[in-house]
């Protein structure tokens, strides 16, 4: 519905001010306190991958391909959690001062993807599967 040529505002049919977002301010201690957990829930689902991971290797007995990919998560995990605190504390910095880390991340996830892939072909052949 308009009024006079402008939208009108849903609650009362009254024109809406044209600078009506500019006038909110974003929280931005909230924006940062939930970007922290948001880390942390990635960093305890990226422990949990870990953790299935060398139970599975470890359940059907070591050979040199598990070793290596149970060594290889455990890098990768490692690697996870310093980007992961880095960008935490970046956090608690000015935004000016705040580390970017989106490329480490997708580099730590996309490794996790590969040990995962070669653990799967590794035990693909074992009665677990089926």
């Amino acid at each position: 519905m308009t009024v006079g040529g402008t939208p009108a505002s849903p609650d009362r049919g009254t024109p809406a001010s044209p600078d009506r977002g500019a006038q909110a301010s974003p929280d931005r201690g909230a924006q940062a306190e939930r970007t922290r957990l948001a880390w942390r829930r990635t960093a305890l689902a990226m422990t949990v991958v870990t953790v299935l991971a060398v139970r599975l290797a470890l359940h059907s007995g070591i050979t040199p391909v598990r070793a290596a990919s149970l060594i290889a998560a455990c890098g990768v995990w490692v690697f996870f959690l310093i980007v992961a605190q880095r960008r935490i504390w970046s956090l608690a910095q000015p935004p000016s001062a705040s580390v970017r880390s989106p490329a480490l991340t997708a580099v730590s996830c996309l490794a996790m993807a590969v040990v995962g892939g070669t653990l799967a072909v590794d035990l693909w052949s074992l009665p677990l599967w089926r």
